[in-house]
């Protein structure tokens, strides 16, 4: 890859000539993708029973990063933070670190909560966000989800980083 298709910036420690690529997870490059699933719902499920809400698979070629979550409950009977009802991020079926048995809102489908780390996610990972139903008996509740965050072309990468 040319320096000109990466974006560089001057070398921190002021050498001349140094330079540092800015980290794609990070600052998007100018070829990104936007992932932006929108607010999907679906039907809780019965009492044991898990539903997907939403399932992105990354594509050949890409690696990115999830900034933005949102996951909600509309309807009657369970409060939140009780473990009544629990959601779950994960990559290709291993939950993601801190998003496994989520006891309540990460902000909602319509505003999610940006955060400044996100998580990364790599190339054919498929993501999923799950609703499980510990306890809530059913009348007509849905389970609603929302990612955010970018895909970037894998030459970006630190061809030394290993997927997680």
């Amino acid at each position: 890859m040319s320096s000109q298709s990466s974006p560089l910036v001057p070398a921190l420690d002021g050498v001349s000539g140094g330079s540092y690529r800015l980290p794609p997870w990070i600052y998007p490059p100018a070829e990104f993708e936007p992932i932006e699933t929108g607010s999907v719902y679906v039907n809780l499920p019965a009492i044991g029973a898990t539903a997907t809400i939403i399932q992105i698979q990354i594509p050949t070629g890409h690696n990115g990063i999830i900034r933005g979550v949102g996951n909600n409950f509309v309807g009657g009977g369970w409060t939140e933070g009780t473990g009544a009802v629990l959601w779950q991020i994960s990559r290709d079926g291993a939950p993601v670190d801190g998003y496994d048995s989520i006891p309540g809102s990460l902000g909602n489908p319509s505003n999610p909560t940006i955060h400044p780390s996100g998580f990364r996610v790599f190339e054919n990972q498929v993501l999923v966000l799950s609703v499980t139903n510990v306890s809530v008996i059913l009348a007509g509740q849905l389970s609603g989800g929302r990612l955010i965050g970018w895909y970037y072309p894998i030459e970006y990468e630190d061809q030394n980083l290993t997927t997680m």
